[in-house]
């Protein structure tokens, strides 16, 4: 109707105005904005909700079962408000690849599990003592499930022997001021990694037939935790038409 009146009045330069946000090349810019993850500051609900749906849309995989199941977290947090990912370094006293980086998690135990959630969230809190979440009678307090990250099991199952599901979550309270305690048979330590590091592609090393290797922390990450790693950043993130800078 506006429009209409416009045209009836002859008013040429009102209708244009009108019109222009209808022009292709800015709704083509308003989609991109729609989808823009930002990752320069803390992440809002509206960047959760583009990676949840981004986990949500990934391609089913359907491969063999296999009977060794195990599940793996990348955790999402906030250290003083920069967004980042938590990792492990392994106990130098553990049998099977000791001192190696790895994601909080471990085997599905039938007994305690009633889902792999369960037991990457058990895992991890069995791991690593103080973070700021809670399992109860109704589940899992202080913490977001945002999905699953689908990897290739047949690439997995040959890097490790072991069917491994990626669980992508946030974590709801800022670790820059709490105090992480690794539990000592299993973990090292722990350490973040801010995401704008993780998605620079100057930090990561390629080599044919072998798994993709980080090199911009304070410990190399590869083997299994690094194509993992590298899926979440290309598959989930790099689409989305990342903002890393407040510039």
């Amino acid at each position: 109707q506006h429009c209409a009146q416009l045209a009836q009045n002859n008013d040429v330069e009102g209708l244009k105005a009108a019109l222009d946000i209808f022009h292709p090349d800015l709704v083509l810019q308003q989609r991109k904005d729609i989808r823009r993850l930002d990752l320069s500051r803390t992440l809002t609900g509206t960047s959760l909700e583009i990676i949840r749906k981004a986990l949500m849309r990934m391609p089913r995989r359907v491969t063999q079962a296999h009977s060794k199941r195990a599940g793996v977290v990348l955790a999402m947090c906030h250290v003083n408000g920069v967004p980042s990912l938590l990792f492990e370094k392994r106990a130098a006293s553990l049998r099977a690849h000791p001192d190696e980086i790895c994601l909080p998690g471990g085997m599905f135990c039938s007994v305690e599990d009633k889902t792999i959630v369960e037991t990457c969230l058990r895992e991890m809190g069995e791991e690593i003592g103080g973070l700021p979440f809670e399992q109860n009678t109704s589940g899992f307090s202080g913490v977001n499930v945002l999905g699953v990250l689908r990897c290739n099991w047949g690439n997995v199952h040959h890097l490790v022997g072991v069917a491994v599901t990626p669980l992508v979550v946030i974590l709801q309270k800022d670790l820059g001021d709490l105090r992480l305690e690794p539990n000592k048979d299993e973990v090292s330590e722990v350490f973040t990694v801010p995401v704008h590091t993780l998605l620079d592609s100057s930090k990561w090393i390629h080599k044919e037939d072998h798994a993709p290797i980080f090199i911009g922390g304070p410990y190399a990450i590869w083997g299994l935790t690094g194509y993992i790693l590298q899926r979440f950043m290309k598959d989930i993130l790099l689409p989305h038409h990342v903002k890393l800078t407040n510039h």
